[in-house]
């Protein structure tokens, strides 16, 4: 961090989160030690020392207000989500689009100068077809031609926050990473469970399917880097082609792999190994078909009560391509990894490697 434009309070918006609380964790290693404010819904996990915690519902004005004009920030950053793969659209709606509109009205009414969110790579791909070297010039999707709610609601949510952009008052920027996964991650250890039980020696398709990843640690360095640059356009005014106010960014390690050699990956740092000689392949196209039949036949059976446990979700994202091209900000940013591809996983698939007993 620059020392010039250091910053010197900050608010997680989901700090006792997956994500939010290694931002926290963070912000907290910085030169001057920034002051760290946390809004959650409920703070009783990953609570860090001399950090203020608020119990705040963003979706409830009132609430983040009373909370907002306390902490009074100096920067936000947004990372507070439902989970992906939920249907609930009206949850979605109501957290990801009119709880940011909240979020972002309040901290500009109590004087925050930099808000930076934390958006999804997802917002310009339509989750269904393959997507390659996709920009930062690529639109943002929206249902219909979006096929999950999720991330249409994401894209609601990321064009709300650049459109918040104010110069002079309240600057926004929206960071866009593909695949977050990091230590003791539900996402790696999905991997990593599926290795211990020994699920990777399948795969569906041919396995030569490229997926970008992003390391929690790049991701957050995406955060600060866009919140420094945020700060340094009050004191000066950069030229159009390096604005971060009102701008959104793909980031990603910036080294795509096959879909299926990151999961096994994950499975050999843990501790499970997988032999690449015996991986047996199974036909997308049936797999999908089986899937799609079992989902629909579960929810009707059960009058829409329950859903299979064979998501075709799933099926499409381990078989399709979907790479980015973060050359936006790269030089917009001056991003690079901090940490790389093979060291996070390393340490990603580590953190769920079973400690031996000893007797």
């Amino acid at each position: 961090m620059s020392s010039k434009q250091s910053i010197t309070s900050a608010l997680v918006i989901g700090g006792c989160g997956n994500l939010g609380h290694n931002v926290v964790k963070q912000l907290l290693k910085l030169e001057p030690q920034p002051k760290v404010s946390v809004f959650d819904l409920r703070t009783t996990q990953n609570r860090q020392p001399g950090v203020e915690y608020y119990d705040v519902d963003i979706t409830n004005k009132s609430q983040v207000d009373a909370a907002m004009s306390k902490a009074r920030p100096q920067v936000v950053f947004h990372t507070a989500s439902p989970p992906p793969a939920l249907s609930d659209l009206p949850l979605y709606l109501k957290v990801n689009v009119e709880g940011t509109r909240t979020l972002v009205k309040s901290a500009k009414e109590h004087g925050t100068k930099a808000f930076v969110y934390t958006s999804s790579a997802s917002v310009v791909h339509d989750s269904f077809h393959d997507l390659i070297e996709a920009d930062d010039n690529s639109p943002l999707l929206y249902m219909p031609v979006q096929r999950e709610m999720y991330s249409h609601t994401k894209a609601l949510a990321d064009q709300l926050v650049l459109d918040s952009n104010a110069p002079g008052t309240m600057l926004t920027a929206c960071i866009r990473p593909s695949g977050i996964f990091g230590e003791r991650d539900p996402s790696a250890q999905r991997f990593a469970d599926s290795a211990k039980a020994g699920k990777l020696k399948v795969q569906i398709g041919n396995g030569q399917n490229l997926f970008d990843w992003t390391f929690n640690e790049n991701v957050i360095h995406a955060h600060f880097l866009a919140a420094q640059k945020l700060l340094e356009s009050f004191e000066k005014e950069p030229p159009p082609e390096l604005r971060v106010g009102g701008e959104g960014f793909l980031i990603t390690n910036d080294q795509h792999i096959t879909f299926w050699e990151f999961a096994r990956q994950i499975g050999d740092a843990a501790g499970y190994p997988t032999d690449r000689e015996k991986v047996r392949s199974l036909p997308r196209g049936l797999m999908l078909g089986l899937a799609i039949a079992t989902e629909w036949w579960i929810w009707l059976s059960s009058f829409g009560r329950k859903t299979s446990s064979m998501e075709s979700l799933a099926i499409r994202y381990s078989t399709m391509t979907r790479t980015y091209n973060i050359a936006k900000a790269k030089r917009v940013l001056g991003y690079k990894p901090i940490v790389s591809l093979p060291d996070a996983i390393r340490r990603a698939g580590g953190s769920f490697k079973e400690e031996k007993k000893t007797v």
